[in-house]
């Protein structure tokens, strides 16, 4: 029985590893963007619902599922669904890539709703 479990869990291992797509337009292959790049381009991307990758650090939350994420360049209001929270605890000094879908009202701030968490990275921020 020991061996059947091995032998599936090596296999589920394998699917899941090289499961992934990578060809073009892959969430692996998209270029990273800084908050002010997505800010200076939020109403474009809005429009296309093009997704974006940024790199940075979630620094506060706001309320259930809003928090600011920030990077060098400056911040951002994020959205995540608590399914799609890392299951590993994270804190201000944990360097993220997400990748979600931009927001953009003119009387709101510009926001993006997290489809995705893909590097989780403790920092000595």
């Amino acid at each position: 029985m020991k061996q059947l479990v091995t032998v599936f869990l090596l296999v589920f291992a394998c699917v899941y590893a090289y499961g992934q797509y990578t060809g073009p337009g892959s969430l692996a292959k998209l270029e990273v963007m800084t908050v002010k790049q997505v800010k200076e381009q939020a109403a474009e991307l809005d429009k296309t619902d093009k997704l974006i990758k940024l790199q940075g650090y979630i620094t506060e939350q706001i309320n259930e599922d809003k928090y600011w994420f920030e990077d060098a360049t400056g911040r951002v209001w994020v959205e995540i669904d608590e399914d799609g929270l890392p299951d590993k605890p994270f804190d201000d000094k944990t360097r993220l890539t997400i990748v979600g879908e931009v927001d953009h009202d003119l009387l709101e701030e510009v926001e993006v709703e997290v489809e995705h968490i893909l590097d989780i990275k403790p920092s000595s921020r």
